[in-house]
């Protein structure tokens, strides 16, 4: 979630609470923190490429897979703009959803899987 590095602190959980729930949610409240205190914020778009390796059929719950475009996004400097990092073309995510009794799907955790290419 991009979005965060550029939130102020006051709304980071709002924003986050409307893609996911913890244990991820509060990773990415963190996450936004930890960005603040190197001075740091969020730039860019990631592009997605979204797959479900198993069937919902009706369950609660969802595995996702993306294999995630970050080479146009990154981090960089509050202060000045300059970029610190920027990700990679091809970097392969998996998580599991939860469906609220909103009828929203909701990200609960996210797997890195640094070892599988995608």
């Amino acid at each position: 979630m991009l979005a965060i590095g550029r939130t102020p602190a006051a709304d980071r959980e709002a924003l986050a609470a409307t893609v996911a729930v913890d244990p991820t949610k509060t990773n990415i409240v963190g996450a936004g923190a930890a960005l603040d205190s190197k001075g740091l914020e969020t730039y860019g778009t990631l592009g997605h490429r979204i797959s479900w390796p198993q069937s919902i059929n009706g369950a609660p719950t969802a595995v996702i897979d993306d294999c995630q475009d970050r080479s146009q996004a990154g981090s960089m400097k509050t202060a000045t703009g300059d970029k610190v990092t920027v990700g990679v073309p091809r970097d392969h995510y998996q998580g599991n959803l939860v469906k609220g009794d909103d009828g929203v799907w909701r990200v609960a955790e996210v797997y890195y899987l640094k070892d599988e290419p995608c």
